[in-house]
């Protein structure tokens, strides 16, 4: 079954997620270069900061890129602030 992740990043700006997915070798707005096991990925900008919304085939495909890829990224970056993380179990997705 599908997981979900919603990660809010309090005082986030869109350039800091922008470095982020730079160094992580992301092409934005594109469907280049994304990890194994993601099935999608949107963000944007919200009153607070900046939310990211992923769903995964698995936890584990996503704790695998969290800690190979996305931690190493955020260190070299600097200035990320811990973000607040909701996990769900995916009921429905569309398209599947």
């Amino acid at each position: 079954m599908a997981i979900g992740f919603i990660l809010q990043f309090d005082d986030l700006s869109t350039a800091k997620y922008d470095a982020v997915a730079k160094e992580i070798g992301y092409k934005l707005h594109s469907n280049g270069n994304y990890p194994l096991g993601i099935l999608s990925h949107v963000s944007g900008k919200t009153p607070n900061g900046l939310v990211v919304v992923d769903v995964w085939d698995s936890e584990q495909e996503f704790g695998a890129f969290l800690e190979g890829r996305l931690k190493p990224a955020f260190a070299k970056v600097g200035g990320i602030p811990e973000p607040k993380v909701t996990t769900f179990e995916v009921h429905n997705r569309f398209p599947a």
